[in-house]
């Protein structure tokens, strides 16, 4: 169960701005018997300040399957640390290194022999198992004395194996978080462009009557009716188009958090702060994919160690009781070893292939590190870029469009113009409105980017 304290870390850690919605503003316009509502949407003002961010107004809540409290994005990162096979399985495989570097501290078992020698098969004691002196039955026992330093070498292996797995349960977590968090920035998008499209069809389906029923005093015109009708259409398609989104989104989310991706979620989309250059410079050295990539040199350069190891001889002695019937009883012991004579072309080589492969893993943990540092550029980059475009638009899209529509109405007022242009203005005013929306999102996945490279989201 989570606690309060712990959400309120965790809000605290992603630093989620306030953020405040416009009202819609409904703009009138008249001329002669004809008064047509054109209906000027609400603009997702998204102007980036240290303690403000403007989003879309939410005019209506959408259907959910579930019903419950609203799923934040801190609650649903939470969500995503418990019941995830992929992470179990890496601590699973931990588990099974560490009992392996167990086992192999320990000098391999005894060996019991059993068997018949010297057995006549030709001449006068043939098949007999008592006529031939030589004839033994033995039991023996024997077993492999291999070296401490092999034994040591190879359970260190294993237990960097162990290290290794465990990073990588670390890693997967952390990319969980992310995907949680992307999953979850795109279904508050898509929910937030439903409601902004819904309420511009309701708002065309209103004028479309209203232009229809002034075609025969000749107030509108066919052609713009049927523009209109083309206008709902392409909203409608729009509308679509996010819902599938959505149920997209959720889909990845459930995922990892299972039922809770169905829940309500907000109207809007939080503004996060990034984390600093300053913060990535410590935090890159020391992310999951950094640790795994130097656990796995480790492992290597363990297996040096084993292969070193391996060029010194293991005696393997082993000692024997054998009984003869009818004759005196016998006692055998006797112990071996490798000769290593080709230690050049095999024990060395083996040693060669465990360094090279000791400093392929090295180059590859350097290549992970400038990986990540340029994954950061390019997130920062994102995030600076996006939040640039809301603030453009936001301070001369948005004030221009107004201002045009402004003008348009008091020249339609005054009987010098068509509705064609404020309508024009107001589809361009929405398409605005959208960009807005995606802008806003882009930025917040940049910043979710950012997370995961430079922290865990979760403390």
């Amino acid at each position: 169960m989570i606690t309060k304290s712990r959400h309120a870390r965790i809000s605290d850690a992603l630093r989620l701005r306030p953020v405040c919605n416009l009202g819609p503003m409904a703009l009138r316009t008249a001329a002669g018997a004809l008064a047509i509502s054109v209906a000027w949407p609400s603009a997702t003002l998204a102007q980036h300040s240290p303690g403000h961010s403007k989003t879309a107004a939410i005019a209506k809540p959408a259907p959910e399957s579930v019903r419950g409290p609203v799923l934040d994005l801190a609650e649903a990162v939470v969500l995503s640390r418990g019941n995830q096979p992929g992470v179990t399985a890496f601590e699973s495989d931990a588990i099974a290194s560490e009992e392996a570097a167990r086992a192999a501290e320990t000098l391999p078992d005894p060996e019991i022999t059993l068997g018949v020698r010297d057995f006549p098969v030709t001449g006068d004691n043939a098949f007999s198992p008592t006529a031939d002196n030589f004839t033994m039955y033995t039991i023996g026992v024997m077993r492999e004395q291999v070296r401490r330093s092999k034994r040591e070498a190879e359970a260190s292996r294993l237990r960097a194996e162990a290290f290794a797995n465990r990073a990588g349960a670390t890693a997967q977590g952390r990319r969980i978080h992310r995907e949680v968090m992307i999953a979850w920035i795109d279904a508050v998008e898509a929910k937030a462009k439903q409601h902004l499209l819904g309420r511009l069809i309701s708002d065309l389906r209103v004028n479309h009557q209203v232009m229809e029923a002034g075609i025969p005093t000749g107030s509108s015109t066919p052609a713009l009716a049927l523009q209109m009708q083309a206008e709902i259409a392409l909203a409608r398609a729009q509308e679509a188009k996010a819902r599938g989104e959505e149920a997209r989104a959720r889909a990845s989310l459930g995922r990892w958090i299972g039922t809770a991706a169905r829940r309500p979620l907000p109207d809007t989309i939080p503004a996060l702060d990034p984390p600093s250059r300053a913060l990535a410079a410590v935090s890159l050295d020391e992310h999951p994919q950094v640790l795994v990539a130097e656990a796995q040199e480790q492992v290597s350069r363990r297996q040096i160690d084993v292969a070193t190891a391996d060029r010194k001889r293991d005696l393997t002695w082993s000692v024997m009781y054998g009984w003869r019937p009818d004759y005196g009883d016998l006692v055998s012991a006797q112990v071996s070893f490798p000769l290593l004579i080709n230690k050049t072309g095999r024990q060395n080589r083996v040693v060669a292939e465990a360094t090279a492969r000791a400093d392929a893993a090295r180059l590859r943990t350097e290549d992970t590190k400038r990986e990540l540092s340029g994954a950061f550029e390019t997130a920062l980059a994102n995030y600076q870029s996006a939040d640039a475009q809301l603030a453009i638009i936001n301070a001369q899209a948005v004030p221009s469009l107004e201002a045009s529509f402004a003008a348009a109405e008091a020249r339609y007022g005054a009987g010098q113009g068509t509705l064609d242009l404020p309508l024009t203005i107001v589809r361009r005013y929405v398409e605005v409105t959208i960009q807005l929306l995606e802008e806003q999102a882009d930025r917040a996945r940049a910043a979710a980017e950012l997370f995961y490279l430079t922290r865990d989201a979760t403390r």
